[in-house]
């Protein structure tokens, strides 16, 4: 008889276990959900923000690339410039280097590549991006026992509505900006 009412025990705390694990309460699934929202919430801002770096890092590239090119440019061939030393204040020294007489305020727009990527989508996604960037050049007289000019290198960018500013500078002997000068 014991034996019995044991088994029926049993058999009663095994249903109530049955009936417990059926399903999940709604306090479950709403505990459940939030956590898969903050999971993914979190995903999608940091594919967001890697998107972000990847286009700032994506400029500031372009940028040097730029300026280093226009700076090699500059050094190499410096007949195919407008060197405004005459216009260099007493105190800083600092000239434009123009382009041309014409030179808009804001800077030169870069130039298209010369090597074009593989497909023709790419290289207009290159054209706009590079489009966007604007170079000036700048020539800072030295002290008279000197015997070099500073040129400086600018380029110019906007990026997430803030503008950006990418400087490299180098020099150049004086007796080559003077022989330029004085043709």
């Amino acid at each position: 008889m014991v034996f019995l009412m044991a088994r029926k025990n049993y058999n009663k705390n095994k249903m109530l276990w049955l009936k417990r694990t059926r399903g999940f309460t709604l306090i479950e699934l709403i505990v459940a959900l939030a956590v898969v929202s903050i999971a993914i919430t979190a995903l999608v801002q940091m594919f967001t923000l890697s998107l972000n770096l990847a286009q700032t890092s994506q400029n500031a590239l372009l940028a040097s690339n730029l300026a280093n090119e226009k700076l090699n440019y500059l050094k190499n061939c410096p007949e195919k410039f407008i060197w405004k030393i005459s216009e260099a204040n007493d105190k800083e020294g600092v000239f434009p280097i123009l382009t041309s007489e014409d030179e808009a305020k804001a800077g030169n727009v870069a130039d298209i590549p010369i090597i074009a990527p593989p497909d023709w989508a790419s290289f207009r996604n290159y054209k706009n991006i590079s489009q966007k960037f604007r170079w000036k050049a700048f020539g800072k007289l030295l002290p008279e026992d000197n015997s070099y000019y500073e040129i400086v290198v600018t380029v110019i960018y906007k990026e997430f509505g803030r503008t950006k500013y990418y400087t490299i500078n180098s020099i150049i002997p004086r007796f080559q900006i003077d022989k330029v000068i004085k043709k």
